[in-house]
């Protein structure tokens, strides 16, 4: 009796390896050996579990090892710094939190919505249209539904993204993601790393510069 096969003969190297992120990134420590568990070059898997991490929102801590057998890493996948921030301040204060993070998803949405009514941008065929985040309002949603919406709004300044090159033609720093995550005055200004203001502020900076002439 025939059988059904995977792969064609001599295509199993066309295909990539899946790999089982699940157990991976549970938080323990996994060692994996290079063509036992990952065909790449080491410092391709270590990049690959890196975007993994930026992916989920989270961070991982990676270490080469060689020994007679082989190259292998080791590594483990923790919650981000805003992760952990937030999650200390809801053991300490779980109703203070809470609050934080609805002011903040509610701030969240309403600078998805302003833009949506207010900024228009235009359209390869000359006219133009309203301006709709369709990326962002998904990842805020994801994050909240997840409890991770911190992590994720901090993912989101990490890059920048089309969306704040339209809302830098159109001249609304206001409604930007980064005014979030620099406003002081907010109860959730606190969950956000160091690192994290640093880069919203930079790129503040830079659109200040930009529409200032001094760039």
């Amino acid at each position: 009796m025939g059988r059904r096969l995977d792969s064609f003969p001599g295509d199993e190297q066309s295909h990539p390896r899946r790999y089982p992120w699940e157990e991976w990134t549970d938080g323990g420590v996994w060692e994996i050996r290079k063509g036992d568990d990952y065909d790449v070059d080491t410092e391709n898997m270590r990049v690959n579990l890196h975007l993994k991490a930026d992916a989920l929102s989270r961070k991982v801590r990676t270490r080469k090892l060689v020994d007679e057998s082989g190259e292998r890493l080791v590594f483990q996948f923790l919650d981000s710094d805003e992760m952990e921030a937030v999650k200390m301040a809801t053991a300490e204060d779980p109703e203070r939190t809470r609050v934080a993070m609805e002011q903040l998803y509610a701030d969240a949405l309403e600078i998805y919505e302003r833009a949506r009514e207010e900024v228009t941008i235009e359209r390869k065929d000359g006219t133009r249209q309203r301006y709709a985040a369709n990326r962002y309002k998904p990842q805020i949603e994801k994050g909240y539904n997840e409890n991770a919406l911190v992590p994720a709004i901090a993912r989101i300044v990490r890059r920048r993204t089309l969306g704040f090159g339209h809302l830098e033609n159109a001249g609304r720093p206001d409604l930007m993601v980064e005014t979030l995550v620099l406003d002081e005055t907010k109860p959730y200004h606190r969950f956000f790393s160091a690192k994290t203001i640093r880069q919203a502020r930079e790129r503040m900076q830079g659109y200040e510069q930009r529409h200032s002439g001094l760039a």
